[in-house]
């Protein structure tokens, strides 16, 4: 499949080797390449005229892109999903709410044990914020009957 290629040089790269393999082969097809420019040069100039104002026709005259609300777009994209996804995704949604408050109910508690004293408010904060967290941590059990 491969076949090593004997180099004569030692210092030689493989770019040097591709372009001594390939370069009468190119070289073929730039002669053929002018001799052809060379020759049709009137047309080719005009064709690449035509191409531009065919282009410029059809951007700005007959292939108007359409003016599409994004939000009704998105509202049709919703519609597509399947019932049984609709479900998934508010439970993923509901999941990942709860996954923010519990990680923000956390982190206030260890603020406030983190402290020397604790005044009545903080002490008033932390008996809630423990008791919405034993919820949260029960409620996903519930749930998954």
């Amino acid at each position: 499949m491969f076949r090593k290629t004997p180099s004569r040089e030692r210092n030689t790269t493989v770019f040097q080797e591709l372009k001594k393999e390939f370069s009468p082969h190119v070289a073929a097809v730039d002669i053929k390449a002018n001799v052809f420019m060379n020759r049709h040069a009137k047309i080719i100039f005009r064709v690449m005229i035509l191409l531009i104002v065919v282009s410029f026709i059809l951007s700005f005259f007959i292939l108007k892109p359409e003016e599409v609300d994004q939000g009704e777009n998105f509202k049709k994209d919703l519609n597509a999903i399947p019932e049984g996804f609709r479900g998934e995704f508010s439970a993923f949604q509901t999941l990942s709410s709860r996954a923010v408050k519990m990680t923000e109910l956390k982190a206030e508690i260890d603020r406030i044990i983190s402290q020397e004293s604790i005044s009545k408010e903080d002490s008033a904060y932390l008996e809630k914020a423990i008791e919405q967290l034993q919820y949260f941590d029960n409620q996903p059990k519930e749930d998954e009957h």
